[in-house]
């Protein structure tokens, strides 16, 4: 009997290990899903629901109304993958809207086609990301870039969000497009 009891307490003990492994493997599934899904939210662009201006009519007397569309909108798509104070920071400085707007403004389009994400192994906090997307201008002619970034998390939830990478294209981007 004791052997049969030292089996299933080994059985146990490996069991436990196994599963702690999977649970690990698991979290850092969902936070690289996590980043995935915000990358392909902010720059798929241009979106008409997450541009700031299109919520608002001439009508200034439905200004809060129309203000807490926007708001709602930003909160539920945004919401759940953001700290809370990254959320309300990011919501101050437009950094939701700042693709899509640009793009409508010079009338250009992102298209993503692959986002890899990595855990930093010098900062586990820390995940780099690069993005793989089409330009494509008002002409319609389309080229392939690259975009890097890092995602920095807290309790699974970004904290801090920046595209890094080359800054010359991202300029171009906010101000008009590929040349």
């Amino acid at each position: 009997m004791k052997k049969r009891e030292r089996g299933i307490a080994i059985f146990f003990i490996a069991f436990c290990i196994l599963f702690a492994g999977c649970s690990k493997f698991d979290e850092q599934d969902q936070i690289k899903e996590t980043v995935k899904k915000v990358v392909e939210l902010q720059m798929n662009a241009p979106d008409e629901k997450a541009i700031f201006q299109n919520y608002f009519s001439d009508d200034e007397g439905k200004f809060e109304e129309e203000y807490a569309q926007y708001m709602s909108y930003l909160k539920e798509t945004y919401g759940p993958y953001f700290t809370e104070s990254t959320f309300e920071l990011y919501t101050r400085t437009d950094e939701f809207d700042m693709f899509h707007t640009v793009a409508d403004r010079y009338d250009y389009q992102l298209k993503v086609n692959d986002v890899t994400v990595e855990q930093n192994e010098e900062t586990p906090t820390n995940y780099n990301f690069t993005v793989d997307l089409d330009y494509v201008n008002k002409d319609g002619e389309k080229t392939a870039i690259e975009v890097t970034g890092v995602a920095i998390m807290r309790d699974d939830q970004i904290a801090k969000m920046s595209y890094l990478g080359d800054k010359q294209l991202l300029r171009s981007l906010y101000s008009g497009g590929l040349e």
